[in-house]
């Protein structure tokens, strides 16, 4: 018998959680975890999800000049800028060769933000990350199903129940079919648009956005290095920061309309126009070394490692909090790695000769557009 009860209205910048949110999200870190142990269990342990990094590089992260003043909200209050690292990667759990399809992910650590951050129970939370991918949404809409679908992805392919596997594959179908088309061919990770696919606040709990990092169609970057090498991403990166810099815009897209924009169904592509609140800088180095790479493989991105004007929101978001700071913690413990954060200070971009590359690289804009 249907209800008879009016649907809810939805509300800009609302929150609707359903019950048993955490129950699921520690299923799924359980999940996750015994997944990791069995991949890696005599090698060093790589993170679960985007463990192939094309490279990690420093950056200047640029807050917009001439805001306006609904704009000026949390990291993007003045106009400044801050040093940030930023972490190139592949999705899949299993790396693949960089020329087969795959997921490809942007993350931003950025340092040196003032104002209190959320607190985290396990790990520390001083700087601003954002974490964001080719695809525009989610492949799932409900945790529950993404839940089910991790299921069968984590299972040995010769183990545990069948007749399970199958009806969860039969009734999770539009999520492996989504998982298939986030997956894309790329030729270099500079040519790319990536977002957030998921909201979060914006100042305040009446307005929610999306990310967007969207490349400058100034850069240049013309490669020598063919796309045969199963590494030919991060050999190409390192091809174009040796001799040019690279901008990407970062915008935000509000949510304007609640029953076609929903918080609570990330699967959803919201179709209001991107705003540039800052630029990304990317300045001429050196990032393929091994000590950088050990680094970079170290670093840990959280979007909870955030001020409370941009603070998550939604289903996924929620859970995030609970598996990235479980197994953030999981896979630090296990490989014997202090839990830290990194900061910033005066000498960051010194050995970048920053300021003469800058000069440079002006120079060389202004000679293109003349």
């Amino acid at each position: 018998m249907k209800s008879n009860k009016p649907k809810e209205k939805l509300l800009i910048g609302k929150e609707y959680p359903t019950p048993g949110e955490e129950e699921i999200a520690l299923k799924i870190v359980d999940l996750l975890q015994m997944q990791m142990l069995r991949l890696d269990k005599a090698r060093k342990m790589k993170r679960q999800i985007h463990p192939k990094m094309n490279g990690c590089v420093k950056a200047e992260f640029i807050i917009h000049k001439d805001l306006a003043e609904d704009l000026k909200v949390g990291i993007f209050k003045n106009e400044t800028s801050f040093p940030a690292w930023i972490r190139f990667s592949n999705g899949n759990t299993k790396p693949l060769p960089d020329y087969k399809k795959d997921v490809r992910g942007f993350a931003i650590k950025i340092m040196n933000v003032p104002g209190e951050k959320i607190p985290l129970a396990n790990s520390p939370s001083i700087n601003q990350d954002f974490i964001l991918m080719n695809p525009k949404s989610f492949v799932a809409k409900k945790l529950e199903d993404f839940y089910h679908v991790l299921q069968v992805l984590t299972m040995l392919p010769f183990k545990g129940p069948v007749l399970k596997k199958v009806h969860y594959i039969f009734k999770n179908a539009s999520v492996f079919k989504n998982g298939a088309k986030t997956k894309v061919l790329c030729s270099h990770p500079f040519e790319l648009s990536y977002y957030s696919t998921t909201p979060y606040r914006f100042g305040d709990d009446e307005r929610a956005v999306k990310y967007a990092v969207v490349p400058s169609s100034d850069n240049d970057i013309s490669c020598v290095q063919n796309n045969t090498d199963p590494d030919f991403l991060r050999l190409r990166m390192q091809e174009t920061l040796l001799k040019n810099e690279i901008y990407f815009d970062f915008c935000v897209q509000f949510q304007t309309d609640a029953e076609r924009m929903p918080v609570e169904d990330p699967t959803v592509a919201w179709s209001s126009p991107f705003h540039k609140l800052a630029t990304i800088r990317i300045p001429i180095q050196n990032f393929d070394t091994p000590e950088q790479r050990e680094f970079g493989d170290n670093l840990s991105f959280n979007v909870w490692h955030s001020l409370p004007e941009h603070r998550p929101i939604g289903n996924f978001n929620r859970a995030r909090k609970i598996i990235y700071e479980r197994m953030y913690n999981f896979r630090h413990e296990q490989n014997k790695i202090p839990i830290t954060e990194p900061t910033a200070d005066k000498n960051f971009f010194n050995h970048l000769n920053f300021q003469q590359d800058a000069e440079q690289q002006s120079t060389n804009r202004t000679a293109n557009v003349s």
